[in-house]
This record gives structure tokens, sequence and C-alpha cells, in this order.
């Protein structure tokens, strides 16, 4: 897995058929219960997906080796308990195990080799109490009793995860599967809770390879449309709407303000252009242009 300063030279298989096959062999290994309800992929493989086709001249991607999948909100709190077992028997049918570090087992990373390659899933939930706290289903509810009696899987709690459930969208890519090609439909989080999550990351990491997803993103779709899909959010319409904006004004005002602001000085990192400053002004014009056409939606940032 790569680390928290890796840079783009460093990921030699951009996100392809072939790693998307194996996000849609982990979700089917669930079972058809799930149906996309439950479950939304939240980390790397969603620029890609959220993507599409990308304009004349831009590089894919640099993808990811980790699948990150956001358990929603209901699912914790009990009312799939029965789920939590398929989520378990499904990883171990696909030789995944929970990882271990310096002896201790990390319950919310499923580990292992898998068609020839090695896989990481991880599973994060909405924050009960602060972010970046690994956090066992909500005490008290039935789903505890279908996760065995030691507590076989957990979730780590995220900021701003709340977000994600009523954001999920539906994206369907043709991908090679375990038992070959098949068009799957990929439950992924949409443009709002994601960049949402994102700027929450920026805030308490230094991975320059979040910043690098955020321009990636609005250089694939165009601010434009990017600012119109977070418009047409069920997020702006209802009660959360000032949590989703509050992270973008961070997002525009304070973590890509200029040039010099951290947002663009982690982009130029990744890309292995430290001192560019070319790559900062295109990190910063990327996402001044986000900026604009958000307030052109009435978003006051």
């Amino acid at each position: 897995m790569h680390g928290n300063q890796a840079r783009a030279a460093d990921y030699d298989d951009p996100m392809s058929a072939r790693l998307l096959g194996t996000a849609a062999d982990v979700l089917r290994s669930f079972g058809s219960a799930f149906g996309g309800r439950h479950l939304a992929i939240v980390g790397g493989a969603v620029p890609s997906l959220l993507a599409g086709k990308l304009p004349a001249r831009m590089s894919p991607h640099v993808g990811t080796a980790d699948l990150d999948f956001h358990l929603s909100l209901h699912l914790l709190d009990g009312e799939t308990a029965d789920y939590y077992q398929a989520i378990i028997d499904g990883l171990r049918s696909l030789g995944l195990r929970t990882d271990v570090q310096n002896g201790r087992e990390i319950k919310w990373r499923w580990v292992g080799r898998y068609r020839e390659a090695r896989v990481q899933v991880e599973f994060l939930c909405p924050m009960r109490t602060r972010g970046g706290r690994p956090e066992e289903p909500a005490a008290g509810t039935p789903a505890e009793a279908n996760i065995g009696p030691a507590g076989e899987i957990t979730a780590l709690a995220v900021g701003f995860g709340h977000l994600v459930p009523s954001d999920t969208v539906t994206v369907e890519r043709r991908v090679g599967t375990s038992r070959g090609m098949l068009g799957y439909e990929f439950p992924v989080a949409g443009p709002a809770s994601w960049l949402s999550l994102k700027t929450d990351a920026i805030m308490r990491r230094d991975k320059p390879k979040d910043a690098y997803d955020v321009v990636w993103l609005l250089n694939a779709l165009g601010p434009d449309e990017v600012a119109k899909r977070i418009a047409e959010s069920p997020l702006l319409a209802g009660g959360l709407a000032d949590d989703v904006i509050g992270q973008l004004g961070r997002l525009v005002n304070d973590q890509f303000r200029d040039k010099d602001a951290a947002g663009p000085v982690m982009y130029a990192a990744f890309l292995g252009n430290d001192g560019s400053d070319t790559e900062r002004r295109h990190a910063h014009g990327t996402v001044a242009a986000f900026g604009r056409a958000l307030r052109g939606y009435e978003m006051t940032l």
C-alpha cells in the first residue's frame, strides 16, 4: 500500500477495469441483499468512477490500491444487522483477513492477495464522537450479535461521513470480474459528500494525493459540471446543506486560497514538482473556478 507521502510516480497501475473488477468482486461477495443501499465507495476509486470519459489529452487518474467503503448510518445502528456476517463471509471468501500492525488487529481494514494483487478494504462510518477513532456498532443494537463475540469487524469513524448516505449515486461500468466481463452498478459517494470528506482529510492529514484527487476530478468533469451536480444533490435541499457549504467554503477559501496555500503545494508535491509555480497556479486556478461556479448557484462560501 502507498504511504501518505507517495507521489504520482509511485502509482504504476492507474484505476483500470481490472481494479474496478476487483471492487465489483468485493461488493458481489457480500450478496444481493445489499443492493447498493448500505455501502458506498468513498476512496481513491471515486474520481474515475464519477468522471467517465476524459477530456482530450487528460491523463487517467493514478488510481488506488485501496478499496474504501462507507457503511451507511442505519447499518451501523443495527437496522440491518445480518449484513455484518455477509460482509465477513464475503471478505473471507476472497482470502482477505483483518490487518495486523505491530501486533494489533485492525478490524476496520481487511487485506490479502486476490487475483494476483494485494487488496486492502477499509470500512468507514459516520462519526459518533470524533473522526479518526475506530468504533464498533452502537452498544445495545442487534448488530452486535451478528459480528461475533469478539467483535470481528469495525468501521473507522470519519468526519462528515454522515453526508454520504443521502448523496450516494449509482455509476455503471463494464468491468472484468473473476467470472468475466460484466456491467456492474457501483454505489459511489457523490461530489458533494466526497469533496466534503476530502476537505476534512486535507485538514487532518498530510497526504498530497488528497489535493491531487480534488483537482483531478474538477479537471475531468469541469468546475461548472461539478458545481451543477452539487447543486442538484439532495444534501443541498435539506438540513445538511450548511455542512456541505461550510466544507466547500473551507476548500475554496482556505485550502486552495492562493498558489501558496496547502492544497496547491500538496498537489505539486504529489506530481513530483514541489517547487513548480505552474502546477501550483493550475491547482489554485482550478479550485477558484469551482468556487465561482458554486457562487453562481447562490451558495455563500
